[in-house]
Order: C-alpha cells, then sequence, then structure tokens
C-alpha cells in the first residue's frame, strides 16, 4: 500500500459519515469489487462490466478486460469516426467549399455509413444527410458516392 492510502473495509466503509463520502466527490481512485468466478456466470460478469467504466478478470493467469457488446461496438465506431478525422483534416480539392456541417456529414460517408446511420450519429434526419451528401457531391463534382469517397481519399493518401 502507498504512504498516505487507506485500506476502507466493507464494514469501516458503511460506518463512514456521510459527509466523508461527499469528500471523496472528484477524487480518482480505484475501487475493487470481488467476485467469485466460481460462483459468477458469465452473465453475471457482463453485468458486473455493464455497471463499471472498466473492468478486467484474473483468466488462466493473465489480466483480461471485460467488454460489455456495446462499450465494444463504441470503441469500433471511435475508430471508425477517428480514421474519417484523420482523413478529413488534411486537404483534398474542394475541402474549402464545404460548410462545417458538410465536412461531419462527409466523414460519416466515408466510413460507409447509410443515411440512416449518419443520421443517428449526427442527430439528424436521413433526409437532412441525403440533402448534404447531394451538395459534397455537387461541390466536388463527384458522380457518385464512390466517386466522392475516391477523390477525397486519393489526395489524402500521398
Amino acid at each position: 500500500m502507498r504512504s498516505g492510502s487507506k485500506a476502507i473495509t466493507g464494514s469501516s466503509f458503511a460506518s463512514t459519515s456521510r459527509s466523508s463520502i461527499f469528500s471523496l466527490a472528484g477524487q480518482r481512485m480505484i475501487v475493487l469489487c470481488t467476485y467469485s468466478l466460481r460462483a459468477s456466470k458469465a452473465v453475471d460478469l457482463m453485468d458486473v462490466a455493464k455497471a463499471h467504466q472498466l473492468s478486467i478478470a484474473r483468466r488462466k493467469g493473465e489480466w483480461e478486460f471485460l467488454e460489455t457488446p456495446d462499450l465494444k461496438q463504441a470503441k469500433q465506431e471511435i475508430e471508425k469516426l477517428r480514421g474519417a478525422l484523420d482523413i478529413l483534416s488534411k486537404p483534398f480539392p474542394g475541402d474549402e467549399l464545404l460548410t462545417p456541417r458538410e465536412r461531419v456529414a462527409l466523414s460519416q460517408i466515408i466510413t460507409g455509413a447509410s443515411s440512416k446511420e449518419a443520421a443517428r450519429s449526427l442527430g439528424i434526419s436521413p433526409r437532412t444527410v441525403e440533402f448534404h451528401r447531394a451538395n459534397i457531391m455537387q461541390k466536388l463534382g463527384a458522380k457518385n458516392t464512390v466517386d466522392l469517397v475516391r477523390k477525397v481519399l486519393a489526395n489524402t493518401a500521398t
């Protein structure tokens, strides 16, 4: 245990005064919740992972992160968007013609999102996404979505 750290057991934590608990607000801490793996089912562990920001388990002597399907999907989406933003941060012919909102819609198009998926992600209607797509294609002189992606990616690969 590090100097200045204090272990709080379940019983002493329960008896800690309310004001002491509130004094912890805003403080970084690590809280360990232990569950018997022998007594728990896989669904129980996934519930724990869902309830906490970070969950790890020791399996076959190795520590592993537990991810819920929602967290895994969110991480994949973040990576897709990060890739699109990396691409769009580099200049391409006609990029100065696009509005900020069109650039955001273009990032969704580049990741391969459908109009419905892009709309859900951006908090707008699918029709608005289609409107932005049409404007972008006209401004950049693209014949279709594939041509649009090719024009944007062709000049960012260098």
